[in-house]
């Protein structure tokens, strides 16, 4: 096992609530037998962003994707696990700029972030009608030629909201920044 790999066979459900506490983003992932409506053995999925369960699915021996809840991956790891999840990690989104006076030679310097696919707000399992909310206004402010700078102007978000928000969007693999 890789030092980027977390063991999480522990538990589903205690690996996940660690995983919140700690913001830890990843690919969370096992192979299953027995489930239910299945042939076979699968692989079950869970991505994480900042801790928090974004997406989950399952993938048949034959590549088929097919959404399950989170709840229901608890219940079979909990019924016929505990089975071997690991944590793949995604790429860290890049640490937040200092906060600084915003000028015009500030706004000229700060990066430009892109959209890059679309965001499924209702693969966001388990997040608040709120959060999504704040992640629709700063990914709806992106339009590939404001800076980071006019997103927070056009978002009207408190800065650190709009922050925030940002780095969940270049963790969901939705923008980037150039």
């Amino acid at each position: 096992m890789g030092k980027d790999i977390f063991d999480a066979s522990v538990g589903l459900a205690f690996s996940l609530a660690l995983f919140e506490r700690y913001r830890k983003n990843g690919l969370l992932q096992a192979e299953l037998r027995h489930v239910p409506g299945i042939r076979g053995r699968c692989k079950g999925y869970l991505q994480l962003v900042e801790g928090k369960v974004t997406y989950c699915y399952i993938e048949d021996k034959d590549g088929q994707r097919r959404p399950m809840s989170k709840e229901t991956l608890i219940r079979l790891d909990n019924e016929r696990g505990p089975f071997e999840w690991m944590l793949v990690p995604l790429p860290a989104p890049p640490s937040p700029t200092p906060r600084m006076v915003v000028t015009p030679q500030a706004e000229q310097n700060s990066p430009t972030p892109r959209i890059i696919a679309p965001l499924h707000l209702e693969r966001l399992e388990g997040w608040t009608n709120s959060q999504k909310m704040m992640l629709s206004v700063v990914y709806e402010a992106i339009n590939g030629q404001r800076n980071i700078e006019a997103i927070k102007v056009q978002a009207g978000l408190p800065p650190n909201v709009t922050e925030e928000a940002l780095r969940i969007l270049l963790a969901l693999k939705v923008i980037s920044i150039v």
